[in-house]
């Protein structure tokens, strides 16, 4: 059959034993194709049974018919790629399926399930191809037309890169097309500025860029021809893209930079932050240290001139282009929006204060002409005073009871001064006096007080707080010749507690604090004889560092004060169970523990100022609720009826009327 594949040895050996006798390597078979007119699934029929492999066919490859001639033997390999390049001219294409599996589709079909490799040249590929330099929406454009009619490509902007699927022939051009447009021919050139700030320059080329490309139509997104970028330090522009771009940006900016010095020597910068008056000495100073830096062949600058304006919080400065440069850029960084640092203090402090008391004190005398005699056991320590009440009996009924009688007096002030228990008899027999009185005291004191002052302050500035009372301190008293004129000196001291501290934050969000932390108060007078006070004071002044939000130990006492007295009659009072009824004991013991902890926490934006904010607030709520405060007069409804809005918590109770 003639369109039948015709099998013909090409090389024949003619002395087979002598190829046998040299062992040499298998000759492969050559094959001779001979095909006229006949359907493409004859062709494939045939093929698959000379290299092996397995097809599948699309439907519309038994519409084919092909006819395919060789001359000259061939290998099984050029008989493959004989049979793609038949394919292709039919508009089919073979998609590997597997391990010596191909799949016979259309091109249309095979451009979507083209694989990264395939065997020769006529195997539908893709391949992904970056770009360094060209932009991959243009360069995709331009490839475009020489791609195969089936051929696509695809440009991501993001990365970059191209996706293109055609014949690995048809590739190899494209390729070598990519590399000629993705060299980097652009140029950089710098441009020294004298009049004109960089920053003002860098807006006008980068703004008459846009409007160029925004006119010119079909132009791609983001093929720029040239970008311009502002050197600050030396005032001037960096341009960089194709020459012709970049010559024509450089005219450019030297025709503005062509311009009169005084043409725009005055600055109005407005404030956001940073107050005005604090700046000026800044610029002063950094104006006299550029001026000093000029040398002396240099033409004398305009003298520069630096005020504000309260009103306004704004900055007038006039002076030559390279002082205002940088002017502008030491302002840009002063005036920048602060952190602030919530300081919230913790004092606590817990005291126990336990005292027993018990003592005997008994009297026996004579009185008129007896002969008994005078015997008395008193301690100071004990009330009442058994002396005190004892002249007073002797001297009752032998005066006045309208007269004054110090016996008396000193009596009754002994009995209200008593403390405790109190038992006691005495009388007078004949001419005899006797007393007995035996007081016992107990005292057991325990305090607790929590303190929690707290402030918000900017980074690097003092926050003060107090809390507390003005007491009058006398500090000088003069009287004149028989007490004429006398008068006395006060001043006011803050009784109170106190907190000043200065945040400063570092690296890593650590606070470094400068803290004064002061707690007073009035313990008494000195006597009663004197106005002057007893104050008593705490105070800590310390410099620490916390991380944002932790809470450390500041500082504090922990004390106790063991004290033990005792008063007796010399050798009566040591006897053995006797010496009871010669001494006074008593035992006081003080107890105190003092604490002042610190935490530090960062504001940096208005959702931590919120945070921070609602925190305090719901916790006032919440002691509200827990006090049953009737609604009218909680919180809210002060927020609401006051400042006429909603509280930090968002919600506002309507006073009832």
């Amino acid at each position: 059959m003639t369109h039948r594949i015709l099998l013909a040895a090409a090389a024949a050996l003619t002395v087979s034993q002598v190829a046998a006798a040299q062992a040499p390597a298998p000759v492969e078979e050559k094959h001779v194709l001979k095909l006229e007119d006949v359907e493409l699934n004859t062709l494939i029929a045939d093929v698959s049974m000379l290299t092996g492999y397995t097809f599948i066919t699309h439907p519309d490859v038994r519409k084919a018919r092909v006819s395919v001639v060789s001359q000259t033997p061939m290998s099984k390999a050029e008989v493959f790629q004989v049979f793609l390049t038949t394919l292709r001219v039919q508009g089919f294409a073979a998609i590997p399926a597997g391990k010596d599996t191909y799949r016979i589709v259309p091109e249309a079909i095979a451009a979507t399930e083209a694989p990264t490799s395939g065997q020769g040249a006529n195997a539908f590929v893709t391949e992904i191809i970056k770009l360094d330099n060209a932009n991959a929406m243009d360069v995709a454009q331009q490839i475009k037309p020489v791609l195969d009619s089936q051929g696509q490509v695809a440009a991501n902007a993001n990365t970059n890169t191209l996706v293109i699927v055609d014949y690995a022939s048809n590739l190899q051009r494209v390729r070598r097309m990519i590399e000629t447009i993705d060299r980097d021919q652009s140029v950089t050139e710098t441009v020294a500025l004298r009049n004109v700030p960089a920053l003002e320059m860098e807006a006008v080329l980068n703004r008459l860029q846009g409007d160029a490309a925004s006119a010119a139509a079909g132009q791609s997104q983001g093929s720029k021809r040239f970008v311009a970028v502002a050197s600050q330090t030396s005032n001037a522009i960096l341009l960089r893209g194709d020459s012709v771009s970049v010559e024509r940006a450089r005219r450019v900016a030297l025709q503005l930079d062509d311009t009169e010095p005084q043409r725009d020597n005055i600055r109005i910068i407005p404030l956001n932050y940073t107050d005005a008056g604090e700046i000026v000495p800044i610029l002063e100073r950094l104006g006299q240290g550029i001026a000093a830096q000029r040398s002396p062949s240099d033409t004398a600058p305009p003298s520069q001139s630096i005020s504000h304006h309260p009103a306004t919080n704004s900055l007038i400065i006039s002076g030559n282009a390279e002082t205002l440069v940088a002017m502008e850029k030491v302002i840009a960084a002063l005036d920048v929006r602060r952190p602030q640092v919530m300081v919230e203090a913790i004092i606590v402090e817990m005291s126990d204060d336990t005292a027993k008391e018990l003592g005997l004190q008994f009297l026996l005398s004579g009185t008129g002409g007896s002969d008994v005699p005078f015997a008395s056991t008193n301690f100071s320590r004990s009330a009442p005073s058994l002396l005190a009440l004892t002249g007073a009996l002797i001297t009752d009924g032998f005066e006045d009871l309208s007269k004054a009688n110090p016996f008396r007096d000193a009596a009754i002030s002994s009995l209200t001064g008593s403390s405790g228990l109190t038992l006691g008899f005495g009388g007078q027999s004949g001419d005899s006096l006797f007393g007995v009185i035996l007081n016992a005291v107990e005292n057991d004191t325990n305090s607790r007080i929590l303190s929690t002052p707290f402030g918000m302050t900017l980074n690097n500035a003092t926050s003060s707080l107090i809390v507390g009372q003005e007491i009058p301190v006398t500090t000088g008293q003069v009287l004149g010749d028989a007490n004429s004129n006398p008068f006395r000196t006060v001043e006011r001291e803050d009784v109170g507690i106190k907190l000043e501290v200065t945040p400063r934050i570092g690296e890593n969000d650590t606070v470094r604090l400068d803290i004064r932390q002061e707690v007073s108060s009035v313990f008494g007078s000195v006597g009663t004889l004197t106005p002057d006070l007893i104050l008593d004071k705490r105070e800590i002044n310390a410099s620490v560092l916390a991380d944002d939000g932790e809470i450390i130990v500041l500082g504090g006492l922990v004390e106790q004060t063991d004290t033990v007295r005792q008063s007796k009659v010399p050798v009566l009072g040591d006897l053995p169970f006797a010496g009871r009824l010669f001494r006074s004991d008593g035992k006081a013991t003080t107890r105190t523990n003092l604490m002042v902890f610190i935490r530090p926490t960062i504001v940096r934006n208005k959702e931590d100022a919120r945070d921070l904010t609602e925190q305090k607030y719901l916790y006032v709520r919440g002691q509200e609720l827990m006090r049953g405060v009737a609604p009218e007069n909680s919180i809210d409804s002060y927020v609401a009826e006051v400042l006429g809005g909603a509280g930090p918590m968002g919600s506002a109770i309507v006073p009832a009327r």
